[in-house]
């Protein structure tokens, strides 16, 4: 997430609601890989989910998913694809490439937490994920 508000926003839900959960942020694919990479080579597990903005720069999150579901050594990690705006083409591109889910980002601040609290109390509750 390269949105400060954004990565504000999802430290305050985590901490209020006492996940139990490390939070890493990257700006660009490159920094994801580049991540990645070096949990693989300092013998890490993988992050057991990956937020996923769709607008990327300079990929999309298509083009990033479909990477990361082409590499052995990440297409298990699920990956959840968040962004501002609905487009159904969009959508059923990001599942066609492997998306877990796809959430459309609330504009309004008292839906917005609400909406990340569901979303986080839904992965990180209620879903089995793998232990890092």
């Amino acid at each position: 997430e390269h949105d400060e508000d954004d990565r504000y926003i999802t430290e305050a839900v985590f901490d209020e609601h006492h996940f139990d959960v490390r939070i890493h942020f990257v700006n660009n694919r490159d920094e994801l890989f580049a991540h990645l990479k070096s949990r693989v080579n300092g013998k890490q597990d993988n992050p057991s989910l990956i937020l996923l903005n769709y607008h990327t720069m300079p990929s999309n999150a298509v083009d990033i998913i479909r990477e990361l579901k082409s590499n052995q050594a990440y297409r298990e990690i699920p990956v959840v694809v968040l962004s501002g705006s609905i487009n159904r083409e969009v959508i059923a591109e990001c599942y066609a490439a492997g998306a877990a889910s796809f959430i459309q980002k609330p504009v309004l601040s008292k839906e917005t937490d609400e909406k990340i609290l569901r979303f986080f109390h839904y992965w990180f509750r209620t879903v089995e994920l793998p232990q890092n």
